[in-house]
């Protein structure tokens, strides 16, 4: 995982998550539709739903407080991270929901880049627009690694941050599809 720099009130995240969040990511997988390849998954303390292939391995980033399911399909790799909001203290300082996203999806965009950086990747990411939620509010941003296409998603509601990132060869693959239509945050 990045190594990124983050407040107190991250780690305070962290331990909330830590308490909420089950160890095993599939306690709360449900099989998707019949189809014995894909998994729904509902996390505790979030409202955040979304599908995955099997086998959907997670971590936690101590550094940043956010619990990470990932799953690689042939060469797609989909991921989603979940990080605790206390939108009251948020409301209390001043900060409207764009701004916490912004800061979030920036701060997490910056240890992408430093990441693909290592791996001899340079990257530009395009805001790529605003996201129509009933619950909250969304962006998204793009960029090209190599040949690969990385997409990436950050959302925010009263419960939590969300990213949600696919990374594909072929942005028409219907997997990049599912998975990204069946995230609700």
């Amino acid at each position: 995982m990045r190594s990124m720099q983050f407040s107190i009130a991250a780690l305070a995240a962290l331990t909330f998550l830590m308490l909420t969040v089950p160890v095993c990511p599939t306690a709360l997988a449900q099989q998707a539709g019949g189809d014995s390849g894909w998994e729904t998954m509902s996390i505790p303390g979030a409202t955040v739903r979304f599908e995955m292939p099997k086998p959907i391995k997670m971590d936690q980033d101590l550094n940043s407080g956010m619990v990470v399911y990932v799953s690689k399909k042939n060469k797609i790799s989909m991921k989603v991270g979940i990080v605790k909001r206390n939108a009251d203290k948020d409301k209390a300082q001043g900060l409207t929901d764009e701004k916490v996203l912004d800061n979030f999806a920036l701060r997490t965009m910056a240890g992408n880049k430093l990441s693909f950086k290592k791996m001899g990747f340079e990257t530009n990411y395009q805001f790529g627009g605003n996201l129509k939620l009933s619950t909250g509010v969304g962006k998204q941003y793009n960029t090209r690694v190599g040949k690969a296409f990385v997409l990436n998603r950050f959302y925010i509601n009263n419960k939590g941050l969300y990213y949600v990132e696919a990374i594909t060869q072929d942005t028409k693959d219907p997997d990049i599809n599912r998975f990204l239509k069946s995230f609700t945050p």
